[in-house]
């Protein structure tokens, strides 16, 4: 599929190890002259953690959203880390799991409008615990939640981070 914007440049204005920020100077599909974002967050994977009838979840602080929040593990995958390689580290260093069985959930994209990457989704399950190996600003805690209550989460509002709804749909959609 081919790009409807016509992208005239581009320039950095922000980068760090996780992300970088680039302004473009474009022109809409509607022939509209403008100016757009886009964040680079390269390549990034989710995994939603199933445990007999209880989703694992994260449990961590998020800026942007001032608050704890509860979602699936995700993270960036490494240099030459394939997706299912960076699933499995991030929920080993985040939540100190392994898994035996894996199942693909797709992609979904957090921001389509602004971010370049899609998450690449997994279902983890056949669990052994090993020890975490969080980043120094990291402050992940590991929450063990009943599927039922998830669900109610999701629909009160309590869990509404975008990837872990697409993650948690897909799982009901398979298990129904």
């Amino acid at each position: 599929m081919s790009d409807p914007y016509q992208r005239i440049s581009k320039r950095e204005v922000y980068r760090n190890p996780w992300l970088a920020v680039e302004v473009h100077e474009i022109v809409h599909p509607t022939g509209a002259p403008g100016e757009h974002v886009l964040i680079l967050s390269g390549r990034a994977s989710g995994v939603l953690v199933v445990e007999n009838d209880a989703f694992i979840l994260a449990s961590q602080p998020r800026f942007g959203a001032r608050r704890q929040y509860v979602e699936i593990v995700k993270g960036g995958a490494d240099e030459g880390e394939t997706a299912f390689d960076c699933a499995k580290r991030e929920l080993r260093e985040e939540l100190g799991l392994e898994a035996t069985d894996w199942t693909p959930l797709g992609r979904t994209y957090e921001i389509p409008s602004i971010m370049d990457a899609p998450v690449e989704l997994f279902l983890a399950s056949g669990l052994t615990r090993v020890a975490t190996d969080q980043e120094r600003v990291e402050d992940v805690r590991l929450l063990r939640m009943p599927i039922d209550d998830a669900y109610r989460k999701v629909l009160d509002g309590s869990i509404d981070d975008a990837v872990t709804l697409a993650a948690l749909l897909r799982y009901r959609l398979m298990n129904t």
